[in-house]
């Protein structure tokens, strides 16, 4: 119905109609003519044939014209169909190409036809024409549903490919999934995934919209983090504050026992009494320092907009001389001063060294290797060590407070690391095999002029 409806398609039809009616009526008169021309009286109707003649010739011609006329107009018809068509195109090719999400299009049996460049860059392939679905989405090792469960039950790209096999075969769009995905060059990202049918009247396959949600997740976990962490310093800090009290107490009696001349035994008893609840004392001063952390604001001297500028590198250097540890600093690009409380900022990395110095493995040197790039206005550092590394299940609750996966130990440091790196407006991120473990600080850069740089 839809080529019979086509203006073009109707008018080349009305042309070949009448082009063959008047091909028709040209034989007929000219047969007529010859037969008449053969009859006995064929002679005295001579003129008359030569007049029919001339004038069948004449309409012939108009005809012909006529089609030709008509023709053209055919053409150029069809020439403005065929630039709007290229237009179009054009426009389509440029929404793709400017677009921030991945958009691939797979055929019938599940091999990639249409990749634009977000979408190249996403998966990490220059050129993934023609690739299979299972080859393309090699690299994912789970996919969830909206509500956060497994999709599929089955862990890898088991999931992804049963949900494109039934979009292209039956029709059925799946909406907002999210897969862990792995580059080709080992980059992990999240992935939020989009499938919808396509159909024509030649064809069926799946339109795949991609989207990278590694940063959006990655942000949402910090903010629950630190949500999390605040809940827990309200919560806390009373029952800290009590706790110290009844401490303070209990070494105000056993200092009165230790004064008396009687009973030496018992000043002995008196004597470790006093000591636990100095240990006891120092452990709820550490976590009144977490619960309730000082203050950010700048020093004498300096406004509250214009926090003192840090230099890393010394810092740095500074805090690792108490351990023993071996300190490599040499990939150091540029300026690295930070605007913050340097109090602070020593504490925090001294935590992350003190953490890198005790997770030596089997005796072992530690080796620390500390690097720092600017991107921006950002500065980016990282401390990566020698060390044990951390169980993958144990990664996302380090930052947890008293949480240690140590036989001894408050689980305290890496808290107040991350508390003091928020505080500065920065994040921190940690990876970590068998081989190490990696801590990557994120804070903002101190301007030139805070820092000194002409």
């Amino acid at each position: 119905m839809r080529v019979l409806t086509n203006p073009i398609v109707i008018k080349m039809l009305a042309i070949a109609f009448i082009a063959l009616a008047a091909l028709a009526i040209f034989v007929w008169i000219i047969r007529t003519l010859r037969q008449r021309a053969t009859t006995p009286t064929g002679e005295g109707l001579r003129p008359r044939l030569e007049n029919s003649a001339g004038f069948t010739l004449a309409a012939y011609q108009g005809v012909i014209q006529r089609y030709k006329e008509q023709e053209k107009e055919l053409a150029g018809l069809r020439e403005a169909e065929r630039q709007r068509a290229v237009a179009m195109e054009k426009v389509s090719a440029a929404v793709l190409s400017q677009l921030s999400s991945g958009v691939l299009v797979f055929n019938s049996m599940g091999i990639l036809q249409q990749a634009n460049p977000a979408a190249r860059t996403i998966f990490g392939y220059s050129s993934p024409l023609n690739f299979h679905a299972r080859d393309l989405f090699k690299g994912v090792s789970a996919v969830r549903n909206p509500d956060g469960s497994q999709a599929g039950g089955e862990a890898g790209s088991a999931p992804l490919l049963q949900a494109l096999e039934r979009c292209i075969r039956q029709a059925e769009a799946a909406h907002r999934l999210e897969a862990d995905y792995t580059t080709p060059a080992g980059d992990r990202r999240v992935l939020g995934i989009t499938l919808s049918p396509v159909r024509d009247a030649q064809a069926r396959g799946a339109a795949c919209l991609v989207s990278d949600l590694t940063e959006i997740i990655a942000m949402g976990r910090q903010m629950r983090l630190r949500e999390n962490l605040a809940s827990l310093g309200e919560m806390s800090a009373g029952i800290a504050h009590e706790f110290k009290n009844s401490l303070a107490t209990i070494s105000g009696y056993a200092q009165m026992l230790s004064a008396t001349d009687h009973q030496p035994a018992a000043r002995g008893f008196a004597e470790k009494i006093a000591n636990e609840a100095s240990n006891l004392t120092s452990v709820v001063t550490d976590f009144l320092k977490f619960a309730r952390p000082g203050s950010l604001d700048a020093p004498a001297g300096f406004s509250s907009e214009e926090k003192p500028s840090v230099d890393l590198r010394g810092l740095i250097e500074d805090c690792a001389r108490p351990y023993e540890l071996e300190l490599d600093i040499r990939q150091w690009e540029g300026d690295t001063h930070v605007p913050g409380d340097p109090t602070a900022l020593r504490q925090a990395f001294s935590n992350l060294l003190r953490n890198s110095a005790e997770a030596a493995s089997n005796g072992a040197r530690v080796k620390v290797r500390v690097a720092a790039a600017r991107d921006g206005d950002r500065l980016q550092i990282s401390f990566s060590d020698n060390g044990c590394g951390i169980p993958p299940q144990d990664l996302e609750k380090i930052f947890i407070p008293f949480f240690t996966t140590k036989p001894t130990g408050t689980g305290l440091g890496l808290a107040l690391v991350h508390r003091i790196v928020t505080q500065h407006n920065g994040s921190i991120a940690v990876s970590s095999n068998a081989q190490g473990t990696t801590f990557k600080l994120t804070l903002p850069a101190a301007s030139a002029a805070a820092a000194g740089v002409s």
